[in-house]
């Protein structure tokens, strides 16, 4: 297990440019990446790590065994090179399982976590379903149980940064500042009462549609796209903006928080639908009674869909949320939708793509886990900004 006893400040300057060197070898170990079953091509030797931070052999050596000592990196058995004579290179990577990170979505009938290595490889998962998850004391409780299943056993300081994913709109210093959804949350102390359940932990707070965005931009249809649109459908709507390749969030963190205007027909989408189902049935799915529900939750929302395209000109609308087993019915409906509108798009061009999210799911935790990740990576290894560079 790594020890977190070296991350604190460094006071003399022959041991901050020490520490600035391992941070550069440890950021390159990182963009090495998972090794995926070969070893090989995660690591780096000695030479490798030379040329690609810039230090000198020495220098990158003693980085190494810092990081080596500290925990977060592991030195490979040697493997012998046929037909090669010599000493044999010395490889190392980042001990993945040095330290964990949580990602949760909380939601108003169910919480996802899911735990995952330090490359983002998730290493178990559970679900916590519940009937509301409104009152601040059941959503409390049900992050509970889901925490203690996946954390309960694990020693003090395994597990580095836990993000939580919520249908409010957060703002820059992480506080729930409004949500539709749950009002009880926004004053509550929730985010406090989560927090203390993992009190080792690094704790952050992230807008659900956002973080799913995020993950949807990183491994998901999104990836690469310039201008897109992800829409989560179900008892909870809501929408996330990529806007030049990033997430929008907004000077107050409620860009694309959309769900509560009237306008947009949304919040009557969502009770005609539970209207439909029924208080706290699952949408119904693979049969004429889901597509029936898939289809009429289409035509309900593309007011507010339309007006969320012709606002950002997407490339592709990526839809996620409780329409998923149905995705394929649902996307098609809200397409037709669209094209359907008089006024929406540019005449001779052909209507927005609208495909379901290619992560199910799990695209909300695992945005929770890639921002545990960064926060993990940034304070907690010593990787924030500024930090990437060393001095031989």
């Amino acid at each position: 297990m790594a020890t977190h006893s070296s991350m604190s400040t460094v006071g003399s300057s022959p041991a901050l440019l020490r520490r600035m060197n391992s941070r550069a070898v440890l950021a390159e170990l990182f963009r090495a990446g998972p090794d995926a079953g070969d070893p090989g091509r995660a690591s780096r030797t000695v030479t490798e790590l030379v040329a690609a931070v810039g230090l000198t052999r020495p220098t990158v050596e003693a980085a190494l065994t810092d990081l080596v000592a500290e925990g977060w990196v592991e030195e490979l058995k040697a493997v012998a090179t046929p037909n090669r004579a010599g000493r044999r290179a010395r490889r190392f990577r980042i001990d993945a399982r040095a330290g964990l990170v949580l990602g949760i979505d909380l939601g108003l009938h169910a919480v996802v976590g899911v735990l995952a290595d330090l490359h983002g490889d998730a290493v178990a998962r559970t679900e916590q379903f519940a009937p509301t998850l409104a009152p601040i004391d059941q959503a409390v409780a049900a992050v509970r149980e889901v925490v203690d299943r996946l954390v309960g056993n694990l020693p003090p300081g395994r597990l580095l940064a836990v993000t939580v994913c919520v249908p409010a709109v957060i703002d820059r210093a992480g506080r729930i500042v409004h949500t539709v959804a749950a009002p009880e949350w926004q004053s509550g102390g929730i985010t406090d009462r989560i927090a203390a359940l993992v009190p080792d932990a690094v704790t952050v707070f992230e807008n659900d549609a956002k973080a799913a965005a995020r993950a949807e931009a990183a491994w998901g249809r999104l990836h690469g796209v310039h201008d897109g649109l992800l829409l989560v459908m179900g008892r909870q709507i809501g929408a996330a903006l990529v806007v030049g390749g990033a997430v929008a969030q907004g000077a107050h963190g409620a860009a694309g928080e959309v769900g509560g205007l009237v306008a947009t027909g949304w919040p009557a989408a969502a009770r005609a639908l539970e209207a439909r189902t029924g208080p706290g049935a699952a949408v119904p799915s693979a049969g004429d009674d889901g597509r029936a529900a898939v289809r009429a939750l289409a035509a309900d929302v593309a007011p507010g869909v339309a007006q969320l395209v012709a606002a950002v000109d997407p490339e592709v609308v990526v839809v996620g949320g409780e329409v998923l087993p149905d995705g394929e019915e649902f996307c098609t409906a809200l397409a037709g939708e669209l094209e359907r509108m008089p006024g929406l798009g540019l005449p001779g061009t052909p209507g927005v793509a609208v495909v379901p999210s290619g992560l199910g799911r799990d695209a909300v935790s695992r945005g929770a886990v890639a921002r545990s990740l960064a926060t993990a990576r940034a304070e907690r290894l010593g990787l924030g900004a500024g930090q990437h560079a060393g001095v031989a």
